[in-house]
């Protein structure tokens, strides 16, 4: 990403917090490749296409997101027609678990590691407590591991609190081919994709699509120890990749190993 200037980079990539400013955890993150979004833009006729249709659905997904922790936080509001068979499914998922929120979109700061980071939800679920991640994406990835080690890796700075876990609770909606060959139809971001079910008929399949359907996955990563290393490996090629911004910022000599801070 381009920076213009320094206060670009720090409102882009970090928070001011206390009058001490450190890096983001999703601004971190980022630095690790991500060849499925490479396919993605690859896929498309131009980049400006892909950034319309990425911006568009990150709205929805902003949409989804927020209504979920407003029934979360208790709050009675109208749902949006069209995050509506997402909401429904978690409704149900909702009414089969009991979830406790403790705090939601709280700042979280590790003053070891020297970065902060935004946490969805800091929740009770079942009588366990943990980090759960929110995504509106159309699969569990790898490098939400990554970002959720940070938020408890932050959050073992705080004595009072127990061992966490982490979940990810994703939310989505597709339409399903109704002639059983298992292809669903994914409109984000005024996007249209067909996923094809398995087994060879389902190229061939003439779809005949259902109306909208929720979906809910929801997962509990292990391997916490293996991405909270993965996350602070991050930072410091973050850093590596950033030390012209970081040196002004911390006012070093040019060179310094900025990942020592």
């Amino acid at each position: 990403m381009y920076f213009s200037d320094l206060n670009h980079f720090k409102s882009s990539s970090g928070y001011e917090i206390d009058g001490l400013w450190y890096p983001r955890v999703t601004a971190i993150v980022s630095i690790k490749a991500k060849p499925a979004l490479y396919k993605y833009y690859a896929d498309l006729p131009s980049f400006a296409a892909g950034e319309a249709i990425k911006n568009k659905s990150a709205e929805e997904g902003t949409l989804l997101h927020e209504t979920v922790e407003a029934i979360l936080a208790g709050k009675d509001l109208p749902i949006p027609d069209s995050v509506k068979p997402a909401v429904s499914a978690f409704l149900d998922f909702k009414n089969q678990h009991e979830i406790i929120p403790h705090q939601m979109e709280q700042k979280v700061v590790s003053k070891k590691h020297h970065y902060a980071g935004t946490m969805d939800v800091l929740a009770e679920v079942d009588g366990r407590l943990g980090v759960l991640d929110i995504k509106t994406s159309v699969a569990i990835y790898r490098d939400y591991g990554i970002q959720t080690a940070a938020y408890v890796e932050a959050l073992k700075e705080q004595p009072t609190l127990p061992a966490l876990t982490r979940w990810v609770l994703r939310l989505d909606q597709a339409r399903t081919c109704i002639r059983g060959c298992g292809a669903k139809l994914r409109d984000k971001g005024g996007n249209q994709k067909i996923r094809l079910g398995k087994g060879k008929s389902a190229s061939a399949c003439p779809h005949v699509w259902s109306d909208q359907i929720g979906e809910v996955e929801f997962k509990e990563l292990g391997n916490i120890a293996g991405d909270t290393a993965a996350f602070l490996a991050s930072k410091t090629l973050w850093e590596w990749e950033h030390a012209y911004w970081l040196e002004k910022i911390y006012d070093l000599p040019a060179g310094v190993a900025v990942a020592k801070l």
